[in-house]
């Protein structure tokens, strides 16, 4: 199923229970604080691959999460980040969610601001969310 596919289901699935809604934004607020302190290994895990999708390249096949994290470091390798905000946390059914949230940085050396969303999506193991997808929109 497409992610947009996905994302529509989401919506017409109605809001998540108050437990499950507790525990992905947990895992929204963790995913958040370490994408701002480029701390991408925590982000990623060590265990399941990882789809990355960032603006100006082909979609990934699933990645290694030593992979992922590279690709991630290198995509954020000139900028400063000035904050991420958790927009949306949804459950997209009993085993898969997804977190959008906007990101404001700006390219070291300069001061000028970016914006851009980003899409976590989390597959439920048990009672956690575990990382499986990040999509970066320009």
């Amino acid at each position: 199923m497409s992610w947009l596919v996905a994302l529509a289901v989401a919506l017409a699935a109605g809001p998540p229970s108050r437990s499950q809604a507790d525990s992905l934004m947990t895992a929204a607020r963790r995913a958040a604080a370490q994408w701002m302190a480029h701390e991408f290994a925590g982000l990623v895990g060590s265990g399941e691959a990882v789809m990355v999708h960032l603006p100006g390249a082909e979609p990934s096949s699933p990645l290694r999460p030593v992979q992922a994290v590279e690709l991630l470091r290198s995509f954020t390798r000139d900028a400063r980040e000035l904050d991420l905000v958790v927009l949306v946390v949804r459950n997209v059914d009993p085993d898969r969610a997804y977190v959008e949230a906007q990101r404001v940085y700006e390219v070291r050396g300069t001061e000028v601001r970016h914006t851009q969303t980003l899409y976590f999506g989390f597959r439920r193991v048990g009672g956690s969310y575990h990382l499986v997808e990040i999509r970066a929109l320009p």
